[in-house]
């Protein structure tokens, strides 16, 4: 199991600094150092569980191999394979680049470029226009750019024009809700969404698309790490724990129309998921020029996705193009974590009715991968969870009455 051999096992003295041997020692007779190295070797023996094979010798040459066949580690701790719950989801392959990675966790937000292609954002265009009448305008005490009881000049626009909103993409007959339903597990998608909130994401929001003509109002700022009140914001969490980023609620946004650098829309104050301070009013309503000046309005196309964490500080210039603004806005989940409770008691119908199986994992309510939760693998395929053994499922109904607690 664990082999000693003296005819491999370098001599103390034949050490260089670096700590490896400079010649493997070829005595058939042991020196004192291998004599007292076989001496290690056994008192190590001695000390292994009872559980663990003994051997005459240990030596850390085959180490790796046989710990490796076992399923133990090399310094005798379960390996991470070995303790991965046989219903628990694969471990995540990693689906963004190094760069993506440090931009996302530096800014809070990334631009994903020609994520759709021309012939996906026509046929959204399409759907769109064929129900323009579902397109709603937010006015009164709708208008988003005076929220808090507060009104915000730089937000106001030309003090008329409402943002317009529409939902129940996904519900539409087809094909008007496939551009929408294929954003659920897109394979551009799929790994950044998976690296960001872990195997079995989840929508959480119905999508909703946000509609800007010219003049229109912006948002209050809105979102961030710590309420104004001073609170943290653990529903909008983001945080980064041991090589791992992980968001509770995650933005997805589908643009249909160009937002160049000065046309307006979305805005972001970067690095701000990572804040330990409430936001100052004055920059949620852009009323201080010295706080405005850290607020970015990045440039994106049509085609492009915009990923943002809900616990960045993010908001809506007043818009100042010539043609609409279109972006579908989509809020993912971590499996089971949840914002929204448009799932309850199940999505509508029409919603669901005819997705994919991969695209009606995504739609699963909030409950833990372990739970026999089906999940949208690497590739965009459906899997389904390995089920929970029948002796723990008996015994739950048992208890509980049902199979699931």
């Amino acid at each position: 199991w664990l082999e000693f051999s003296v005819g491999v096992l370098p001599c103390p003295s034949e050490l260089n600094r670096s700590g490896r041997a400079r010649r493997k020692h070829a005595c058939t007779t042991p020196c004192p150092s291998m004599m007292a190295a076989h001496r290690f070797a056994a008192s190590v023996s001695r000390q292994l569980p009872l559980w663990l094979p003994q051997a005459p010798g240990l030596w850390a040459r085959t180490a790796t191999t046989a710990a490796s066949a076992s399923g133990v580690g090399h310094s005798g701790h379960l390996s991470a394979d070995l303790l991965r719950n046989q219903h628990d989801v694969p471990k995540a392959e990693s689906g963004m680049s190094h760069a993506d990675k440090y931009l996302f966790d530096l800014n809070g937000y990334i631009v994903l470029r020609s994520v759709f292609s021309e012939e996906e954002v026509d046929a959204a265009n399409k759907a769109v226009d064929a129900h323009i009448d579902t397109l709603h305008e937010r006015t009164g005490r709708l208008r988003t750019s005076a929220l808090y009881g507060r009104e915000s000049k730089a937000l106001k626009g030309d003090s008329v024009t409402g943002r317009k909103d529409m939902g129940g993409m996904l519900g539409w007959g087809k094909p008007h809700c496939e551009p929408f339903r294929q954003v659920l597990c897109h394979p551009r998608l799929i790994p950044v969404l998976t690296e960001l909130m872990g195997v079995g994401y989840r929508l959480d929001h119905s999508p909703l698309m946000i509609t800007q003509e010219v003049g229109a109002e912006g948002h209050t700022l809105h979102g961030g790490a710590v309420t104004e009140s001073g609170e943290p914001a653990w529903p909008l969490a983001y945080s980064f724990s041991h090589g791992q980023m992980r968001n509770q609620l995650l933005t997805v946004c589908m643009q249909l129309a160009d937002a160049g650098p000065e046309d307006g829309g979305f805005c972001v104050v970067p690095g701000s998921h990572k804040s330990n301070y409430s936001v100052p009013p004055a920059l949620a309503d852009l009323a201080d020029p010295t706080l405005a000046e850290h607020v970015k309005q990045p440039a994106i196309a049509k085609g492009d996705c915009l990923i943002f964490t809900e616990a960045v500080l993010h908001g809506t210039l007043p818009w100042t193009a010539s043609h609409q603004r279109r972006t579908v806005i989509y809020r993912f989940a971590p499996a089971g974590s949840a914002y929204g409770r448009g799932y309850q008691p199940t999505w509508p119908a029409a919603m669901t009715d005819g997705m994919t199986a991969a695209q009606l994992a995504v739609m699963e309510s909030p409950y833990h991968p372990r739970m026999n939760r089906p999940f949208v693998g690497a590739s965009g395929e459906a899997c389904e969870a390995r089920p929970r053994e029948a002796f723990k499922v008996e015994f739950d109904e048992k208890v509980f009455g049902s199979r699931y607690f």
